[in-house]
């Protein structure tokens, strides 16, 4: 017999096993740090949902319809609901990909997970306690296994049971702040000694991450608590000055060590110390923010939709950040530009006032003392230091949700005798529903591994065929891998002409349904070549036009929307150069146009100039190499020095020549460069002298 003290106890063992998500690493599937966690999470909180609404069900009047936080997280669901039906791909928007794991989807399930906390807390304060030691656990069992690999690995930096270095941080800095609250509400010795020894590992783990913006949250959010005791405590006010002022001495005695030699040796300040001493380390993310908020410019109010954020990248790119680091941008790097991108203003002004409405309720709570305020104010804003840099992930949505929780306050419900049986089971079809599509979730992230391991060529392109009309949000990951397994094989092996046939399904499958990720364009692309090259070799005239043309179509359509990519343009023109449908004269105007969009980025001349130089265009490739020498170019790559010292070579340009040498380093050229750079000076300065007597 279900009552509210069976009820409480349901939902509280489901949520004591949230954090445990965290620690699952599941190497038999594809991203093994995340799909799994993932599924798990979503997997308790569906069997947590049926329980959920019952109190409420018995007791209608006492649901929280007036709560403000809860109306702000609704109102920032809402937006992101809104976003998901304008989205450029209201699928991918929805359901997210393997990769990240997020979407509407995701966010329904987290913040539900908010609402089961709520509720919990709602029943029985006491339960904040429970919940939050399974999270320190948890927390000691992460950073453990941290701080073991950042002493077995020494420079890499360790990423323990999350897969990245920086979410360690990011989890770290929360669980702080968090700890900090329940150990200011701490009476046993015991437990605040427990409490203590984790936040003690929680900062060694945060260190060992080397995360930056995490140790600036930290700063933040450590400034946040002592200026709101100041402002806040009883104590008196010389007492409050000498806190401050210490305070603001650590700050002055840390900035001295991060500028200072010492730091070098200490993990996370080193990172800290790299960036004043080398800011444009920090460019490509600048950057990239830049980027991202002129795709917020274009659609300002709703935003582009969830998970657009790869498609805005490269609409909207700006290819200088290459001279930095040639890093695609899925996300930017920084919550609330991503937020005004995927959910434009509404999304952010929506996603603010959840910390505007957390705060009031914090500040008017009575049962909180002024530390556990302090702390939580800390909590708030330590959270958002770090969201300047980076963006959310399951291990900062569980602390974060759990940690906005905290200001629920007791309910007094009532056992009551209601018909309420229909409302149970409806809930339990969606449960039952839900947790269905999360098995089907993992059955197919885990058969996309085990079909890469099947020997039989013809099996696996079989198996990945059958897959593909199950996968779901996973058949862009699923037909991306297949056919880079096709490649791979056909390298070692003799592939039956089906299995191509299978695997160029899949794709053309993936790329009906997500045609603006530029990863599935250039797979399908592939495709049509390969497939134009059969009909070359059998002779199949008719089909050869008809692929050809879409071919075309695809490509003009595509740089179109993205006309910034310069990629895809150089793609466009080779290929349709290969199969003779433009001109050298069309070839050329549409390189030049690219032109306008590459003005910091002068790699792009000596790419037009290698094209132009295969056509026959010869002085035109010439005008961009010097175009390119202007605007002095970065040159890695041995093959295009070679390139330009020839050009440069037949047309007798010293100037250019010397133009070059001070662009090269001449230390990490191999010996052949090395040769050819000195034949070709010798040879450039002997003319020049016979010219000049």
């Amino acid at each position: 017999m279900l009552n509210l003290k069976s009820i409480e106890e349901y939902l509280k063992y489901l949520l004591i096993l949230v954090p445990i998500s965290l620690l699952i690493v599941d190497g038999s599937v594809l991203f093994p740090y995340i799909t799994t966690k993932a599924l798990f999470f979503r997997i308790l909180v569906s069997l947590a949902l049926p329980l959920v609404f019952i109190p409420y069900l018995l007791n209608p009047e006492n649901f929280p319809k007036k709560n403000l936080l809860l109306i702000s997280i609704l109102l920032f669901f809402v937006s992101q609901i809104v976003s998901t039906i304008i989205s450029l791909n209201p699928y991918r928007s929805f359901w997210g990909n393997a990769e990240r794991m997020e979407g509407t989807w995701s966010l329904f399930f987290y913040l539900l997970y908010f609402f089961i906390l709520f509720t919990l807390f709602s029943l029985n304060p006491k339960n904040k306690k429970i919940i939050f030691y399974s999270f320190l656990v948890v927390s000691l069992i992460i950073n453990i296994i941290q701080i073991s690999q950042f002493i077995e690995l020494g420079e890499q930096r360790p990423s323990s049971t999350l897969g990245n270095a920086t979410y360690i941080g990011f989890f770290n800095l929360i669980y702080i702040f968090l700890s900090l609250y329940f150990l200011f509400g701490e009476k046993g010795l015991i437990n605040k000694v427990i409490i203590l020894f984790s936040i003690f590992l929680a900062i060694l783990g945060l260190l060992s991450s080397e995360t930056r913006g995490s140790l600036l949250g930290l700063l933040i959010g450590s400034f946040v608590f002592v200026f709101y005791y100041f402002l806040f405590s009883n104590r008196e006010l010389k007492n409050k000055i000498k806190i401050l002022g210490a305070f603001f001495l650590f700050l002055l005695i840390f900035t001295g060590l991060v500028i200072s030699p010492l730091s070098q040796k200490i993990p996370g300040i080193n990172r800290l110390n790299e960036t004043f001493k080398q800011p444009e380390s920090f460019l490509p993310r600048i950057y990239a923010w830049k980027i991202f908020f002129d795709g917020f410019k274009n659609r300002p109010i709703f935003g582009w939709g969830q998970e657009t954020e790869p498609i805005i990248f490269f609409k909207f790119f700006d290819p200088t950040i290459y001279n930095y680091e040639a890093a695609i941008f899925d996300r930017p790097h920084n919550k609330f530009i991503q937020l005004l991108v995927t959910s434009g203003i509404f999304g952010l002004i929506t996603w603010l006032s959840i910390f505007i409405f957390f705060l009031y309720y914090v500040f008017k709570n009575k049962e909180f003392n002024v530390y556990q305020k302090a702390s939580l104010f800390g909590f708030v804003f330590s959270y958002l230091g770090q969201q300047i840099t980076l963006f959310d992930m399951q291990a900062s949505y569980l602390l974060f949700f759990f940690g906005l929780s905290l200001v629920a306050e007791k309910i007094n419900f009532v056992e009551k005798e209601k018909f309420i049986r229909p409302y149970l089971i409806l809930l339990g079809g969606i449960s039952l529903i839900f947790i269905i599509i999360h098995i089907q979730h993992y059955y197919i992230v885990y058969k996309i591994i085990t079909n890469l391991r099947i020997q039989d060529v013809s099996q696996m392109s079989q198996e990945f065929l059958r897959l593909s009309e199950i996968a779901g949000p996973f058949l862009t990951e699923e037909a991306i891998i297949s056919y880079d397994n096709l490649k791979t094989r056909a390298s070692k092996e003799q592939i039956p002409i089906q299995a191509y046939i299978d695997i160029l399904k899949v794709v053309e499958k993936a790329y009906s349904r997500d045609f603006y990720d530029i990863r599935i364009i250039y797979k399908y692309i592939e495709v049509l070549n390969n497939r134009l090259r059969i009909f070359d070799q059998i002779g199949d005239f008719e089909r050869k036009q008809k692929t050809l043309k879409e071919l075309e179509n695809i490509y003009k359509e595509k740089l179109s929307f993205y006309p910034r990519n310069y990629q895809l343009r150089l793609r466009y023109v080779e290929d349709m150069l290969s199969w003779k449908i433009l001109t050298k004269e069309k070839a050329l105007k549409i390189l030049e146009e690219g032109e306008k969009y590459v003005e910091n980025y002068p790699i792009y001349y000596l790419l037009e100039s290698e094209i132009l130089f295969q056509i026959d265009m010869k002085e035109k490739a010439y005008e961009k190499i010097k175009l390119a020498l202007d605007k002095k170019v970065k040159l890695k790559d041995e093959n295009q020095i070679i390139f330009v010292l020839d050009i440069l070579d037949k047309n007798k340009d010293v100037e250019n020549l010397k133009k070059l040498i001070k662009l090269i380093d001449e230390k990490n050229l191999s010996t052949k460069t090395l040769e050819k750079l000195e034949k070709t000076k010798s040879q450039l300065l002997a003319t020049s002298s016979l010219e000049n007597r």
